[in-house]
């Protein structure tokens, strides 16, 4: 009989560690901010388990900053965000936008397009060390590890209906690979 526990024992170990090994090469092999392009790049808010972020190519750049979007899923709607950034003390900001899609689709048939001021919500992105990185995210950039992004908070707060979306800060979730 302790022939029997002493290889159930050992089995047990067994699986243990290769379960452990498993673990740590799919963790190693999993994206990071680093390896994913920001254009693929998603987001989750610190304190709002419903909430995502994710970074989107659009079919027409919004703006000369970037070509890419934020679009921010909260509590079952989607909101889209422009980046700008300033010609100055290098500022960035971000700030909400028409879906691009639609934009497109209307810029496509001649319809006039709305003017959109983003100066007054700033963004901050992070590396992995939180450093400042200089730049609004752009596509085949490496997606930058975390945002600071108060100004999306505010303007889903003036939306409708109203919702509140904590001041908090988004951090890399993974990569999508659509």
């Amino acid at each position: 009989m302790e022939n029997a526990a002493y290889k159930d024992c050992m089995r047990f170990i067994f699986l243990a560690a290769a379960l452990a090994v498993s673990a740590c090469s799919t963790t190693s092999q999993s994206a990071t901010p680093q390896t994913c392009p920001a254009e693929r790049a998603v987001y989750a808010l610190r304190g709002a388990p419903n909430a995502s972020l994710r970074l989107v190519r659009t079919p027409h750049p919004l703006n000369a900053y970037s070509d890419l979007a934020a679009r921010v899923t909260f509590e079952g709607e989607t909101y889209w965000f422009a980046f700008v950034s300033s010609l100055g003390y290098s500022r960035n900001y971000v700030g909400p936008t028409d879906d691009p899609f639609e934009a497109a689709r209307r810029e496509d048939a001649g319809e006039e397009q709305q003017e959109l001021d983003h100066s007054g919500s700033e963004l901050v992105s992070f590396d992995s060390d939180f450093n400042v990185l200089p730049n609004v995210p752009q596509s085949g950039e490496p997606a930058p590890a975390h945002l600071l992004a108060t100004g999306i908070g505010s303007a889903i707060w003036y939306s409708t209906p109203r919702r509140v979306l904590p001041q908090a800060l988004w951090s890399f979730s993974g990569c999508n690979n659509a």
